[in-house]
Formats: C-alpha cells, structure tokens, sequence
C-alpha cells in the first residue's frame, strides 16, 4: 500500500488552522520581541515544522519521501515568500526558506531575538498569513463546488 498523499489533502486548506494559529503567536513574539512570550500549541508546532519539513524535502537535491506533499508544500510556500518578498529570485526564495526553518526551529527557546531573527520573524509572519488566507480560499472554493455539484450538507 503507497504513503504517498494526494496533493489535495495537504492543499492550502489542509494547512489553515495551523498557519491561522502560527501567525497569532508570530505577531505576540515580534511585539515582544522574544520568542518566550507566545507559547504555541505543541501540535500546532509539529504541523508548522512538518510544512517546512515538506518544504525542505522539495527544494533540497534529493528525492523527496512524499513528492506530491513536498512539491506542493514548496509551490504554496514559495508562492507566500513571492507575495510577500517582491522580485524574490529562485535562490532568495531557498535562502529565505532556510533561515525561516532555521527559526522556527527555534521558536520554543525563550530568548530575545536580535534583529536579523525579527527580520526571518517577519517574513514568516507574511508567509503564515499568506498560507492562511488561501486555505480560507480555497475551503471556500471547495465549499461552494460541493453545493454547485447538488449535493448538500446535512
């Protein structure tokens, strides 16, 4: 039996709740300043580290374990970086997507962040809300798709 799951599954609506979540705590950290102010929920942090894993997984030289997971979870993270950065290049993007995962790595260590960390904060604050707002979207394309085909919700 293949592992390999349907690039729908992990689709921006898949995502949603935890990125809705992580940019809330990213906003308290970057007012505060330092990362022990937000207390993210462990699972919530799991799913984040386990975007970015699938991110990683797809821009690295490797064939990834999950490639429809990662190439997919690389189009929707390169995609936020584009929105947010404009005129981001291919190796912007890689570099940006490293330092963001290098963060949030270490998000749960109570410190203060120094400015170039405020700055990856930053960036990874516009990508959560990004991710956020097309998994809204897209549950809502979804969702009226479902209601056009005459099936209904009960």
């Amino acid at each position: 039996m293949s592992k390999t799951v349907s690039v729908g599954v992990v689709g921006p609506s898949h995502w949603a709740y935890m990125a809705s979540v992580m940019a809330e705590k990213l906003q308290q950290i970057q007012t505060a300043g330092e990362t022990g102010i937000a207390r993210i929920p462990p699972s919530v942090y799991r799913d984040a580290r386990e975007f970015y894993g699938l991110v990683l997984e797809a821009a690295g030289d490797s064939t990834p374990v999950n490639p429809p997971a990662s190439i997919n979870a690389y189009a929707l993270a390169s995609d936020a970086i584009r929105a947010v950065t404009a005129g981001a290049s291919r190796a912007d993007v890689g570099e940006m997507l490293g330092k963001q995962k290098a963060l949030l790595d270490r998000l749960q260590q109570p410190r203060r962040l120094d400015a170039e960390e405020l700055q990856t904060l930053s960036a990874l604050y516009g990508m959560f809300v990004w991710l956020k707002q097309e998994g809204e979207s897209d549950a809502y394309e979804q969702s009226v798709a479902f209601e056009s085909s005459g099936l209904r919700l009960s």
